[in-house]
């Protein structure tokens, strides 16, 4: 395929417009309606994907980068539309020469149109994707219809009506298909949105930004805009994030409908289904709000995620069903760990130097490759809590006694000694003095038992941690903390505790110390991150002494790839579905992407912060895998994105209108539908002519033309297609 000859430049327009496409083949009306988007103040640069075509306010096939500013019409009333696809074990060899039966089992296993299921999918019925995999992804449905309540006021009547719509197709360009790939294996895809509850959110917030002052003098009130820290887009991003997940979990539950209606046809065979999403082996551990875990313990829960920016944010995990895992070698500071993901996992990078790629999947990842890392912000205005530091230290140097009711402090030489102010008026017992040893009994059996809980005021926390510092931490001489203990737990509850309050800490080492006894045992070691640390942290003298004139420590917060391996392994993974930012953190603060696709984000353009809308464009970064659909039975293209800069990192939706719904029943017959369609199971009646392939740009010439945007992967060809 020839590369692309664009972009090309939109003339006559306030801010830079970039387009591939060129202007004579975009009708006047979308000319008009790019040039009134660039004209906006708020708006740093617009690119114009090949689907382009008139829509309401904004142009479909468009990517907007506003500053501080979204405007509802540049997302569009279909919020979350997007693809999913499942490729099957099946091959064309194995399809009957009539498809019919097919296609009627998917209609009645998905209503179509402006139909719905008569009441709410029962997910506890559906039988996953893959195996005993699967169920996960349909799980804490919950926690999400909970927050049905934090939505705009007026659509809360329309609560009942949108639990029936989930896992409904709808109409228009939404369809299921069954295609074929190049080597004849059987995919399974389908497009869909929101369906009612999206539109009925979007028109509403559309409405109110047409009221908003600032909107009163824009050249046209249908692109009115939000402005960042205001209530009103607070209250749309609220509404628009729910109802992105209200989309992304339709999908999920139609293509467990349809890959039963599939499994039906076929009831001698088992049948595989691969998805082909960006996921994590279930032992892969996560940072939350309560500690880190093994992901496959999250799945189907709503947990607190540390983001971007070191935010805390809300989202579920789910299980992606069975996938082969690939294995990832990352380093730092002399220790390795193994991370298992899978091939098309996009991983955030450090870029070295200026343009370089920030991101990359796992199979093109290199050695030598610097991941990204997110820190939790720490908490401003924190001081050492004295009665937490004589717990921490019970922790450490304490012991049981009173039949392990009790907790007593040991003190052993000048150094422990120097922490007995912290313990006054916490006991009335008196100090007793065996030698160079002091105790000194009278505390909670829980002071040696547990650390303090991480919900703990933050003053408590640092101060648990100062105490257990002093008594088994050590600062070596060019300024760097460690913690050593005999118990691995003991550490990953610091670990936890630091997180808690934005004191970062590095990755856990283990090695052998030989004892008095002569036997061998595990001594753990986890250092802190000197910068979130501060001189009152350190309540031993010689710590603090070190720890102030150490120069010499290198605080290096991410990890390097060291070799990346494909394994044989098939088995069940996991990913988390964060709105807005499309990003979680690992153990050790690696900051990795998630698998959902949102359509409002803030993204790094030319370095600066802007907030991004695609209407009838996907973002197409590095190794980003997508789906390009055609029109009614053309097939798609399954695609990976390029990274392009010089389109904010886009492609196309899909093949995009080149006449309205309208003209193509003025235009097409029943006859012209039968014969542009022929060879594919479908409907070729009068309520789809709208339609009809005619009514759509060609596929091909608008993959041709973004051949700098996407990379092609497969093409499928459509066999049955179902439309509402």
């Amino acid at each position: 395929m020839m590369s692309s000859p664009f972009p090309v430049a939109l003339a006559g327009t306030a801010a830079p417009t970039l387009m591939w496409a060129h202007e004579h083949e975009v009708e006047p009306q979308a000319l008009q309606q790019l040039r009134n988007i660039a004209s906006l103040p708020w708006v740093e640069g617009l690119r114009v994907m090949p689907d382009v075509h008139l829509g309401k306010g904004a142009t479909v096939g468009s990517v907007i980068a506003m500053r501080d500013a979204v405007s509802p019409n540049a997302v569009g009333v279909d919020i979350g539309c997007g693809m999913i696809g499942v490729r099957t074990s099946l091959t064309a060899a194995d399809l009957p020469d009539d498809l019919h039966a097919i296609r009627t089992r998917i209609e009645q296993a998905v209503p179509v149109g402006f139909h719905a299921h008569d009441e709410p999918v029962d997910l506890r019925r559906l039988r996953p994707v893959n195996g005993s995999a699967g169920r996960e992804r349909l799980k804490g449905a919950d926690a999400f219809w909970d927050r049905f309540g934090g939505l705009h006021r007026t659509v809360q009547q329309l609560e009942a009506r949108a639990r029936k719509q989930l896992g409904t197709l709808g109409g228009g360009n939404h369809f299921i298909e069954l295609c074929l790939d190049e080597s004849d294996q059987v995919w399974l895809q389908l497009h869909s949105g929101s369906r009612n509850i999206g539109k009925e959110l979007a028109e509403r917030h559309v409405a109110i930004a047409k009221t908003l002052e600032h909107n009163q003098r824009i050249v046209d009130r249908e692109l009115a805009v939000f402005l960042a820290g205001t209530p009103q887009m607070d209250a749309y991003l609220n509404d628009l994030w729910w109802a992105q997940e209200y989309a992304a979990r339709s999908r999920a539950v139609m293509m467990a409908l349809v890959v039963q209606a599939v499994r039906d046809s076929f009831p001698e065979r088992e049948i595989t289904f691969d998805e082909g999403v960006n996921c994590f082996a279930g032992e892969t551990r996560v940072l939350t709000g309560a500690g880190i875990f093994p992901i496959a313990e999250l799945a189907g829960g709503i947990h607190e995620l540390l983001t971007t920016g070191g935010r805390w944010v809300k989202a579920p995990i789910m299980s992606f069903g069975k996938q082969r895992v690939y294995e990832v070698t990352v380093g730092r500071y002399g220790e390795e760990k193994v991370i298992r993901a899978t091939g098309n996992h996009r991983w955030l990078l450090r870029a070295k130097v200026a343009h370089a790629r920030d991101e990359a999947t796992t199979q093109d990842l290199r050695v030598g490759d610097r991941l990204a890392y997110a820190f939790p912000a720490r908490v401003s205005g924190m001081k050492v809590d004295r009665a937490s530091v004589a717990r921490g230290f019970v922790f450490g140097d304490g012991s049981l006694c009173g039949k392990q009711t009790r907790a007593r402090a040991i003190f052993c030489g000048d150094k422990d000694e120097s922490l007995l102010p912290y313990f006054e008026g916490l006991t009335t017992n008196c100090v007793r003095d065996y030698g160079s040893v002091k105790v000194l009994n009278g505390f909670p059996a829980e002071w040696k038992t547990a650390p303090v809980a991480t919900s703990s005021h933050p003053d408590i926390v640092y101060g648990w941690l100062a105490g257990y510092f002093a008594a088994d931490g050590d600062v070596d001489k060019s300024g760097r903390p460690s913690l050593s203990s005999s118990r691995r737990d003991h550490l990953e509850a610091v670990k936890a505790l630091a997180t808690s309050i934005g004191v970062g800490t590095y990755g856990i080492r283990t090695r052998v110390r030989r004892g008095i006894d002569g036997r061998d045992s595990e001594l753990h070691v986890m250092g802190f991150m000197r910068s979130d640390l501060d001189l009152d942290f350190f309540v031993q003298d010689e710590h603090r002494a070190r720890f102030a004139t150490g120069r010499g420590a290198v605080e290096r917060k991410g990890w390097t790839v060291r070799s990346v391996e494909i394994t044989d392994d098939v088995e069940e993974v996991y990913c988390a579905v964060v709105p807005e930012t499309e990003a979680f953190t690992l153990e050790d603060n690696i900051l990795t992407r998630n698998c959902h696709h949102n359509y409002v984000k803030t993204e790094q353009i030319d370095g600066a912060e802007l907030i991004v809308t695609r209407k009838g464009a996907i973002r197409a970064g590095s190794g980003e895998m997508g789906l390009i659909p055609g029109s009614m039975g053309t097939g798609s293209y399954v695609v990976r994105g390029l990274g392009n800069p010089a389109s904010f990192q886009s492609a196309s939706h899909g093949a995009g209108r080149r006449m309205s719904r309208t003209a193509a029943k003025k235009r097409f017959t029943v006859e012209d539908l039968a014969a542009q369609t022929a060879g594919v199971e479908c409907r070729k009646d009068a309520g789809v002519v709208d339609e009809i392939p005619g009514a759509y740009k060609d596929l091909e010439s608008v993959i041709a033309a973004q051949t700098d945007l996407v990379e092609v992967v497969a093409r499928l060809r459509t066999i049955v297609c179902v439309k509402g």
